[in-house]
């Protein structure tokens, strides 16, 4: 009796869990409907730089200047309307710090060709000097498409 025991209380149990692991995860696999991309790393959905540009952006700045800019979409064919969001990541000592990020929801652009935010222009006051870049994300309706564009600041 004491032989069986630390069987069905050690080893037992990882058996079954490496079981029933490997049968979810095999389940999960064949469903050709799921979209496992947990790091959300690489080009799957996305659409590249040449996809938008950003209007009115320079890459140097003075310190209290106002950075302003808009978005084009320059490849609208694959979805028309989505939100926009804008992050803003300061560099230091080989870090990367989130200094804002503005959200703009329900952008649609291709009916009338407009620069986005609709309406608006981004804009933002950088007080401390460094470098910055800036990363702008639309979104299609569903979030399984993106565009994306990155660009370095440098602020004196």
């Amino acid at each position: 009796m004491t032989t069986k025991t630390p069987f069905l209380v050690y080893i037992l149990p990882i058996i079954l869990s490496v079981g029933l692991g490997t049968l979810v995860m095999s389940e999960a696999l064949d469903d050709s409907e799921r979209d496992l991309n947990m790091w959300q790393i690489g080009d799957q959905g996305n659409l590249g730089t040449d996809s938008m540009q950003l209007i009115g952006l320079e890459t140097k700045y003075s310190v209290s200047e106002s950075i302003e800019f808009q978005v084009k979409i320059t490849n609208d064919s694959t979805f028309d309307c989505g939100d926009l969001y804008i992050t803003l990541y300061k560099f230091s000592d080989s870090t990367k710090e989130v200094i804002t990020q503005s959200g703009f929801l329900n952008q649609c652009y291709s009916s009338d060709g407009s620069y986005l935010p609709i309406g608006e222009y981004y804009s933002e006051k950088l007080n401390d000097t460094g470098k910055y870049e800036i990363l702008v994300e639309i979104y299609d309706k569903t979030y399984k498409q993106t565009i994306s564009h990155t660009e370095s600041l440098l602020v004196n």
